[in-house]
């Protein structure tokens, strides 16, 4: 389903480590990868040209190791914006997938550019698989530490029961097919009270609530995934998800692009930020449709 994927380097050594892990992506469908290093020269007019023969070189070395596990590699070194410029590039080649590191080149890069990952997932039209590098271990220049069974081992799947929430649904559903063993589906749910609630307003808000999830676990369990776990948090969904990352072993955070109410705007705001910051797993974020 992940037949081609727009992986956007920034050069830093970890990703020599990403990059080993190519065989696992084959394992997702992958067949083809464009090998994207995205030249800012805000500051720097006149300097593209030699700035775009210097990456290539360090680009090269990558791409070898990706041809070396079967990948057909095509290398990018677009210039302008990397949000714009990754999804103009997803879009030249019909991706399905862009993979991004959760950290830009340097603290100067990210002060004065803006935060590289946030500004991805604020404009992406593709899906964006975002890999912590810190959650790597260290080990061998080159040795992959992502293991496509791994990921696919728990996924995490927060809803709003949005229009959002339900294109994250349906990638879980086709990722099922690949081997997923256990979700967790969870939803938060602050609901307000006092005198300007008529009575029981929280308890039908909270009754409705429950039964969707326990629609979305029944859909689930339809999809043949061997095991489905619903949780009802009546709280804030930050909280909520860092609650269920610290009790449970979660391999993989699939979500919305955004989504209402509490959560509005899911990636665009603090939540997202600090999930995509926080979580030590990788984060999938399915963007709305026709984005």
């Amino acid at each position: 389903m992940f037949e081609r994927i727009v992986m956007a380097t920034d050069l830093f050594p970890a990703w020599n480590d990403v990059v080993a892990c190519a065989g696992e992506f084959k394992a997702l469908g992958c067949s083809q990868v464009i090998l994207t290093y995205v030249i800012s020269v805000k500051f720097m007019a006149g300097m593209e040209g030699s700035l775009q023969a210097a990456v290539r070189s360090k680009l090269e070395a990558l791409q070898q190791l990706l041809e070396a596990q079967g990948i057909q590699v095509t290398v990018e070194t677009p210039v302008g914006l990397p949000a714009y410029s990754l999804n103009d590039i997803a879009c030249r080649y019909g991706a399905d997938l862009m993979v991004v590191g959760s950290h830009g080149q340097s603290l100067w890069r990210e002060g004065v550019l803006g935060c590289f990952t946030c500004a991805v997932f604020h404009h992406a039209q593709y899906p964006v698989l975002l890999l912590n590098v810190r959650l790597i271990r260290p080990g061998m220049s080159g040795s992959c530490q992502i293991s496509s069974a791994e990921i696919l081992r728990h996924v995490l799947l927060p809803t709003d029961f949005s229009e959002m929430s339900f294109r994250a649904l349906e990638y879980v559903e086709r990722l099922a097919a690949k081997g997923i063993e256990q979700v967790t589906v969870l939803h938060a749910l602050d609901v307000p009270g006092g005198d300007a609630y008529p009575p029981g307003y929280q308890e039908m808000a909270e009754a409705k609530a429950r039964d969707s999830l326990d629609a979305w676990t029944r859909r689930l369990q339809g999809a043949d995934i061997p095991l489905v776990n619903p949780i009802f948090d009546p709280g804030h969904f930050l909280p909520a998800i860092l609650r269920v990352l610290e009790s449970q072993d979660i391999f993989l955070i699939i979500m919305g692009a955004q989504g209402k109410g509490s959560i509005k705007e899911l990636f665009l705001g603090s939540v997202a930020h600090n999930v995509a910051r926080l979580a030590a797993c990788p984060v999938l974020v399915i963007p709305a449709a026709g984005r």
